[in-house]
């Protein structure tokens, strides 16, 4: 191989490496968004707050709550889309930093007596799995 062939197949691999990452970065992005609807979906309801309170973060949990219902959900979408712009792979932190939240993953809620954020990630496991099985 020439010299001039080497660097054009170094800048072929180098693009074809970037290119992976960044459909990488969607997956990360993609399971981090299922993960999301999926403890949204599964919170128990009273009044909604449990359910409004699901945050992400990046690179540090959060232990902010609210008690508007939609404060968090435009919130959560910008985070995830800065994710794509983040140098290396920082973790992605899905929470609920409400004080009683713990007792409803451990079965206080007769309407989640399993929980919420287990059940989700053994499906995220499972979608994981099949995505890896597609790079």
């Amino acid at each position: 191989m020439t010299g001039q062939a080497t660097r054009e197949f170094k800048i072929e691999i180098e693009r074809e490496w970037l290119a992976m990452l960044d459909k990488m970065r969607e997956l990360v992005i993609y399971i981090a968004t299922e993960g999301l609807a999926g403890v949204q979906e599964k919170s128990p309801v009273d009044i909604g707050t449990f359910r409004a309170n699901w945050l992400i973060s990046i690179g540090t949990p959060s232990d902010r709550t609210t008690m508007s219902l939609g404060e968090f959900g435009a919130m959560n979408a910008q985070v995830l889309a800065s994710y794509a712009g983040k140098d290396g792979w920082p973790v992605i932190y899905l929470q609920n930093a409400l004080p009683y939240a713990l007792r409803l993953e451990n079965g206080w809620s007769k309407q989640a007596p399993q929980g919420v954020l287990a059940l989700t990630v053994n499906e995220l496991e499972a979608i994981a799995n099949s995505l890896g099985s597609r790079i």
